[in-house]
């Protein structure tokens, strides 16, 4: 599983390598959720979904153009690809977090293992901060929403909390 996650990961760096030719992940996975989000002829759980993935986009690229124009500090190109790149690799795994939460909770038997994995998605998004933001009422606006379909925190480590919800669902199966 960690190879998997491992090998991704590398493609993902190595496709960045290539800006000439390709477009960055984050803003292609933005594009496609905002075009969801304000596509009226979209279900309204569909839009509602994209909402929170645009929503989680913007939050990292805030946070990552906050590191970027800390104007007390002096960065090197290598640590502002390394900004990029993380930014991209979160926003990948957000992405792959919440199309696996809809897929498993769509198709779970009933009200009890719905709740489970409710609170298993939700518990591994609150337990993995990746910024540790003190702004407690932005980032867990979705959290602590009782009507989202996506009760997420936004400051959350992607990657790591993909690796633990992975690791509970194959567990239980």
């Amino acid at each position: 599983m960690k190879y998997k996650i491992f090998l991704l990961s590398c493609l993902i760096i190595y496709a960045l390598s290539l800006k000439a030719q390709q477009e960055r992940i984050s803003k292609i996975l933005y594009a496609n959720a905002y075009k969801t989000a304000i596509n009226c002829n979209e279900k309204l759980d569909i839009r509602k979904i994209a909402s929170f993935k645009v929503d989680a986009i913007t939050y990292l690229y805030s946070r990552t153009l906050t590191q970027i124009i800390d104007t007390t500090k002096i960065f090197s190109n290598k640590y502002v690809l390394n900004l990029n790149t993380q930014l991209d690799s979160m926003a990948y795994y957000m992405n792959e977090y919440v199309n696996l939460f809809t897929k498993v909770y769509t198709h779970a038997e009933n009200s009890k293992k719905k709740k489970q994995l409710l609170r298993t998605f939700r518990n591994a998004s609150i337990n993995h901060s990746l910024y540790n933001d003190s702004d407690k009422t932005l980032v867990l606006v979705y959290f602590n929403s009782e009507d989202e379909l996506t009760p997420f925190s936004l400051d959350t480590n992607w990657i790591e909390a993909f690796e633990e919800v992975k690791k509970k669902i194959t567990e239980d199966h």
